[in-house]
């Protein structure tokens, strides 16, 4: 019974990542409103007219963790370019609002948080596992989906590209 429980579980989790990684690309990205880190809301005009890339991660998750300073450094990278970084912590029961307060400033991240305490926005962008992070280009699409930790150097390139526009 719990081999067939597991073998159904990595069956779904598998059919729902190729469905967001088959999924349409440069379609808008979802609408959001969420409250950053000093309680202020940042929305979807905020992709408008930069190159966005969007993580969905929170502060116990072992694959974030990894990918974070990956994260950092390319948000240090493009700093002064037409680029930003979007995180938005999604909500799980071991990483509450403190917990994520505590981790962005533990390790200085560079770039607006987010915190998705209702899950909406976790919904609308159609994320299933952490990390999953979405490249934007300046008009408000999606370009490309990573789930779990992406190519850093398929990253860039996609960017740089971005950027080139």
């Amino acid at each position: 019974m719990k081999k067939w429980l597991g073998t159904f579980l990595f069956a779904v989790v598998l059919a729902a990542a190729g469905y967001i990684l088959l999924s349409p690309q440069h379609q808008p990205a979802p609408a959001f409103a969420l409250p950053n880190l000093q309680g202020q809301t940042v929305n979807q005009s905020a992709l408008q007219g930069k190159v966005t890339l969007i993580n969905f991660w929170f502060p116990s998750c072992p694959g974030c963790v990894t990918e974070m300073p990956k994260l950092i450094q390319m948000a240090h990278d493009y700093q002064g370019k037409n680029f930003q970084f979007i995180a938005v912590s999604i909500p799980v029961p071991s990483d509450p609002l403190p917990v994520v307060k505590a981790y962005a400033e533990q390790h200085r991240l560079p770039f607006t948080v987010l915190y998705d305490e209702q899950g909406h926005t976790q919904q609308a962008y159609q994320v299933i596992a952490a990390p999953t992070s979405f490249l934007v280009n300046s008009k408000g699409q999606v370009v490309k989906t990573f789930v779990g930790e992406p190519d850093f150097a398929e990253v860039y390139r996609l960017t740089d590209s971005l950027l080139a526009e």
